[in-house]
């Protein structure tokens, strides 16, 4: 039977700039005869079903060589200008198959857990915001979710849809704010493809061959071969175990102790914690289907393994990078821009500095920044202490998009919150200098700054964890320009200097667009999550 690659149907947005590569199944070794035209033009191409059952055919639009031009719009530059509309016609034997309505655009690929997955009618003013969904050029595919054992070529039963206000309730708000901001600052087209499993951790969106690769992850796969051995478990001995394990963290925490261990889960066959289970099912189908970039929201569901995060999600950005590069063979793909979203804030206030696996995994989510093309919005400042899942969304979108207007559009336009460029010890205060911090810094709303501590880093509580917090006390700060002055009367000897670190921590330091300052700390200390694997 004919049929095509999922993301090949009705109202379809090509990546333009790329190959466009054109595939599907049919009955082994059938001709397929491929037609790509629109009022500009039309190209033919042939192909031969593998004996697996799939074609393929690719049109290279920078290669005017296979396409018959028919109107002076088109140019042999760019033949297949962003906008274009389609018609794709397919020939397999006596079956004959027609997609219509696909046009040449960006495809942005919006992934991770529940804040990236919240759909749009559950954010805040998600009914005004979908009222003015409606736009032809807009459009957005949302993957099924499904977790697998292996590799799949198909997702479940999907297809793009033109943004529509009952369509754009349904869609992710981070996603739809993201690609409305594009449409908007760019004009082209923009498909969106929403991929996205609340409360998972990093390692179900990778491939398994990258998890074996290190021993350091092996302990990964073994607490889900044991879990899954397992399942059902009519004891709750997993329920037991992560009473148990809960209680003994949230103590370390409080005490800045090292915690524990991994949490324990149990899974079951086909259980969305399935190591590269979402991978598989969610993720490669769609690596040789060519886009513009990743936007990512995930990292909340394993904050006591924050140390291990460091590695795990710099490996599978390249290995996303990787799979794309390998399968979409894209012209610059294997640097294609990864747009990440820091964890918010969340949970209960602490009186005093301490130690927090939360602000150890915004670090390791800022360490990922070290990765080429890759940029970070900052969200602290939409957080929720008693809601995990912050309603306020466009400013998500809006800083994910203001990354990607900077990053694959060229665009001048103030991208970054600041970071810290340097630090410097003066006598009794530290002195950081910031990064992306043109026309000064200043706080959110207008007082004094909150969130610092210092410490002198003398002593037994310097590098480990014998004392909970390492001598930390909160500081005060004097702006000047792009620069911090910190100190504190209590430590006249100042040697480290941290900015909200904690889970959920009083912060308000701003650049002069309003971009938020994430968290940071001048240390190098041992963390509360290194041991846990």
């Amino acid at each position: 039977m004919l049929t095509f690659h999922p993301l090949l149907t009705n109202h379809a947005v090509l990546q333009h700039g790329q190959p466009l590569r054109l595939s599907g199944w049919a009955d082994p070794g059938q001709q397929v005869r491929v037609v790509l035209e629109s009022r500009q033009f039309h190209s033919v191409c042939l192909a031969t079903v593998s004996p697996l059952g799939r074609w393929h055919a690719v049109i290279d639009p920078r290669d005017t060589g296979g396409l018959v031009l028919e109107g002076s719009s088109a140019n042999a530059a760019d033949p297949l200008p962003p906008g274009t509309t389609m018609t794709l016609h397919v020939e397999a034997g006596a079956e004959h198959v027609d997609l219509v309505d696909l046009v040449m655009g960006d495809v942005w690929f919006c992934s991770g857990q529940s804040n990236m997955e919240m759909p749009l009618r559950d954010a805040l003013d998600g009914e005004a915001h979908a009222a003015g969904a409606e736009d032809a050029f807009l459009r957005l595919f949302t993957v099924p979710r499904r977790s697998t054992l292996t590799s799949q070529g198909r997702f479940g039963e999907s297809a793009w849809l033109r943004s529509s206000p009952s369509v754009a309730l349904q869609f992710s708000a981070v996603g739809y704010h993201f690609g409305s901001h594009l449409r908007r600052a760019t004009s082209r087209p923009i498909g969106l493809i929403q991929s996205a499993v609340g409360a998972t951790p990093v390692e179900t969106w990778v491939r398994l061959g990258l998890l074996k690769s290190n021993p350091d992850w092996w302990p990964i796969l073994d607490r889900a071969k044991e879990s899954l051995e397992a399942f059902p478990d009519p004891e709750k001995r997993y329920a037991d175990r992560f009473a148990a394990w809960d209680h003994d963290t949230d103590l370390a925490e409080r005490e800045g102790r090292p915690l524990p261990g991994a949490q324990p889960k149990l899974l079951c066959p086909g259980h969305a914690w399935t190591p590269a289970g979402l991978w598989n099912a969610m993720v490669a189908p769609a690596t040789d289907f060519p886009i513009r970039g990743v936007i990512w929201a995930q990292g909340a569901s394993h904050p006591e393994r924050a140390f291990q995060y460091r590695a795990l999600f710099r490996a599978l950005i390249r290995d996303w990078r990787a799979a794309w590069g390998d399968d979409a063979a894209g012209a610059g793909v294997r640097d294609l821009p990864f747009l990440f979203v820091q964890e918010a804030a969340f949970g209960p206030r602490r009186a005093e500095p301490g130690e927090h696996s939360w602000a150890e995994l915004r670090k390791a989510q800022a360490m990922a920044l070290a990765e080429p093309r890759t940029a970070m919005a900052v969200s602290l400042d939409i957080g929720e202490t008693a809601n995990i899942h912050p309603v306020r969304k466009q400013p998500v979108g809006d800083r994910l998009a203001l990354a990607a207007r900077a990053m694959a559009y060229g665009h001048d336009t103030p991208s970054s919150s600041p970071v810290v460029a340097s630090v410097r010890v003066e006598g009794e205060t530290i002195r950081l200098r910031f990064d992306h911090a043109e026309g000064g810094l200043k706080t959110s709303d207008g007082g004094p700054v909150r969130g610092l501590a210092v410490s002198a880093g003398a002593g037994p509580g310097a590098g480990d964890t014998s004392r909970g917090n390492r001598g930390f006390v909160w500081a005060e700060a004097r702006i000047e320009g792009s620069e911090l002055v910190v100190w504190s009367p209590a430590v006249p000897k100042p040697a480290a200097v941290r900015y909200a670190w904690a889970q959920n921590p009083e912060a308000n330091l701003v650049g002069a667009t309003g971009l938020p300052v994430g968290p940071f700390r001048t240390d190098d200390w041992r963390g509360i999550t290194v041991d846990v694997k």
